[in-house]
């Protein structure tokens, strides 16, 4: 499936920008354009164009507190109505067509969220470590790949690519075998809980040697269909860390990645530029990876062949396959036919 068949997916948040970029900006979400602006009221979502003779937007000027069209001078309010028409005689009414499409946006956690559908939670989804346990937040990484955002949250998924993909940092090729683990179910999507053994991952404790090797406990969560929680529980012996991501679906072949890290340590004890540093050597080994996948991305379980070990993405198959029939009219008041994630070869 391509990321824009899946017309149930316009209805999540997606980060489209950092807080403190300039505006205006293009933004490309599904394959189609928008402008982000901030006016006087906060961040507002557009159209591109203008409708008065098609001049792209994010080419407008904000210097009024408005959006002014780079091409007639037109100027529009957060609300996408226009307030000003130079060429109109005085007390003559602005016509009412004379307005942008809007969209939903929002501020979180140092960025801009927007939802071009109809929005199928209040807001983004809640971080436990940043808004409950008060851990460090930063945003790691806000950059566009050439790959599908299917392709990269199944990855974030995945848990036997490490000893292969990241052979150069964390991983080890000769213990390729995961521990059974077991699937749960979450209100939104869903958890698993899987024992590791690891080394090199020390710079992400604040420990220089990449030597050293640690018993943890990896907690890695689907909070919506493109935007997962994985946490690095060390049980005291290093302070834990978690990493919340976003696939934002710029077409079928390109998302936005964008990764925020938790850190439980004070920057003493677990400076961010050494934990960045390192996390950025393992990124790019998945993006070397994934900028090769198929942005095809199969959601029916049987097209593929699956292991025990894949137990999670293949409920990441299952939940999208569910969110594409509960959007097809032929599927909305029938039963649909999805098999078990239990479906999995030893």
């Amino acid at each position: 499936m391509k990321i824009t068949e899946l017309i149930a997916l316009r209805d999540y948040w997606y980060p489209i920008a950092k807080v403190d970029e300039m505006t205006p900006k293009l933004v490309e979400l599904f394959g189609e354009e928008f402008v982000l602006w901030n006016s006087i009221e906060g961040p507002s979502l557009v159209q591109a164009y203008c409708p008065h003779r098609g001049a792209r937007l994010d080419c407008a000027s904000q210097d009024t507190g408005q959006l002014v069209c780079p091409y007639h001078g037109w100027e529009f309010a957060h609300d996408g109505k226009a307030t000003l028409i130079p060429q109109l005689e005085p007390k003559v009414p602005i016509p009412p067509k004379a307005k942008l499409a809007t969209y939903h946006v929002t501020e979180r956690y140092g960025l801009v969220w927007a939802c071009i559908g109809e929005p199928a939670t209040q807001g983004p989804p809640a971080w436990l470590e940043a808004d409950e346990l008060g851990w460090r937040v930063q945003v790691d990484f806000f950059e566009v790949w050439a790959s599908s955002a299917f392709r990269i949250i199944d990855n974030n998924l995945d848990q036997s690519h490490p000893a292969f993909v990241h052979k150069s940092t964390f991983g080890d090729p000769t213990r390729p075998r995961i521990p059974q683990y077991e699937v749960e179910s979450t209100p939104i999507g869903f958890r698993t809980r899987i024992p590791q053994f690891v080394g090199g991952v020390g710079p992400q404790m604040g420990i220089e040697d990449e030597d050293i090797d640690f018993d943890r406990f990896q907690e890695a969560e689907l909070l919506a269909p493109l935007h997962t929680r994985i946490r690095l529980e060390y049980g005291g012996t290093a302070p834990d860390y978690a990493f919340y991501s976003c696939a934002t679906p710029i077409d079928d072949t390109h998302a936005i990645y964008m990764r925020c890290s938790a850190l439980a340590g004070d920057e003493e004890s677990q400076p961010y530029s050494l934990f960045h540093d390192y996390s950025r050597r393992v990124v790019d080994e998945d993006k070397m990876i994934l900028e090769t996948t198929n942005p095809d991305f199969p959601i029916e379980i049987t097209s593929e062949v699956h292991l025990r070990c894949d137990r999670n993405t293949v409920e990441y198959r299952r939940l999208l396959n569910k969110l594409s029939r509960s959007s097809d009219p032929k599927f909305k008041n029938g039963t649909s036919n999805i098999r078990p994630s239990s479906a999995v070869s030893s």
